[in-house]
């Protein structure tokens, strides 16, 4: 596992942010969604709370059993980032998911699960010539 850069950090926790997950079913299709409920409360770990995310959950429970990654795109402005990691966990209780729905209760929403991942690796997707570059 890796630890994702400060500038990452913020913008994985800014609600400004674009955010994207994607999965891949047991069959091998790829799956990508717009989510606004990602996260990251440390610097080696990212949850998002699943709201309407069946198929993704379901393709992520595949994942966790085959050790596979997910991609997580971040993009704000100009800037944009490819986080790629390790499906860890699935909450529907505890300390993380009680805060992530105390959050997203704010916005009318409320998850029926949260999931969370293990950084491996972070790239800049920036539209500019560090385009590629790993940065953590």
């Amino acid at each position: 596992m890796v630890e994702i850069p400060k500038e990452v950090m913020e913008m994985l926790n800014s609600p400004q942010a674009v955010k994207v997950v994607t999965t891949v079913s047991a069959e091998g299709a790829l799956r990508s969604i717009r989510v606004g409920s990602l996260i990251a409360p440390a610097p080696n770990l990212v949850a998002v709370g699943a709201i309407l995310m069946k198929t993704s959950a379901k393709n992520m429970e595949s994942m966790k059993a085959k050790k596979q990654e997910v991609a997580l795109l971040i993009s704000s402005e100009m800037k944009s980032y490819l986080i790629m990691a390790k499906v860890k966990d699935v909450h529907r209780s505890g300390p993380l998911f009680d805060e992530r729905n105390k959050n997203l209760k704010a916005v009318g929403m409320q998850a029926g699960e949260v999931w969370t991942f293990g950084p491996t690796g972070v790239w800049n997707e920036s539209a500019n010539y560090e385009s590629g570059k790993k940065t953590a």
